[in-house]
């Protein structure tokens, strides 16, 4: 199972205008599971993505959940973690692609830009149990569809991204272009589907 969670608000001067928190991928990681590990290409490498992968958990909501809390250091399985948050109301998901059972969980809190700050301090400070995120970010849903998908080679291999391209060898080089072509279909789904919120 793939589960994502995205966090998202609702401005209250329009009851439709959702806001979701993003992050930008790393284009490698060298922290898993809380240990260092060798440097891994990751999925995605430098793209604009929304927490979350492969999942063992019994139900959407923890996995999702479990994918966050790995990627950012926030553990919203906690209520009072939740409540930290100011999270309104409970998690609720939708499917993104049956066959491949990749799901989005979905968690709606007052203020997407107090989750971004907690989760760009947990990512400087390297709390998160896996090293994937380079930086969280709020973007209005109506826009951020849009910013989802393949990355240029100048966009990989210059600022911060090319800082971690250039660390690679030519053979992970390779691979970093290759995975920062990825689609993204998942997460332009995964955001459209605000738009059927309870």
């Amino acid at each position: 199972m793939y589960a994502y969670h995205l966090v998202y608000d609702i401005p209250s001067t329009h009851p439709k205008a959702f806001r979701v928190l993003v992050a930008y991928k790393n284009v490698y990681g060298s922290r898993f599971g809380g240990k260092p590990t060798p440097r891994t290409v990751l999925n995605g490498a430098g793209q604009l993505v929304i927490p979350g992968g492969s999942v063992t958990a019994s139900d959407v909501i923890t996995g999702g959940r479990i994918e966050f809390f790995e990627e950012t250091g926030i553990d919203l399985r906690q209520a009072t973690v939740r409540q930290q948050m100011k999270c309104v109301g409970d998690a609720w998901y939708r499917v993104l692609d049956q066959q491949y059972g990749a799901y989005c969980v979905y968690q709606r809190v007052q203020d997407a830009e107090f989750v971004e700050s907690a989760c760009n301090r947990n990512i400087q400070g390297q709390v998160p149990q896996d090293e994937e995120l380079h930086l969280a970010q709020v973007y209005d849903a109506s826009g951020v569809s849009k910013l989802f998908g393949p990355i240029s080679l100048a966009d990989l291999t210059s600022g911060w991204r090319g800082a971690q391209y250039n660390q690679l060898d030519a053979k992970n080089k390779e691979l970093a272009r290759k995975k920062s072509q990825d689609s993204g279909s998942w997460y332009v789904t995964a955001v459209q589907q605000l738009e059927t919120a309870p």
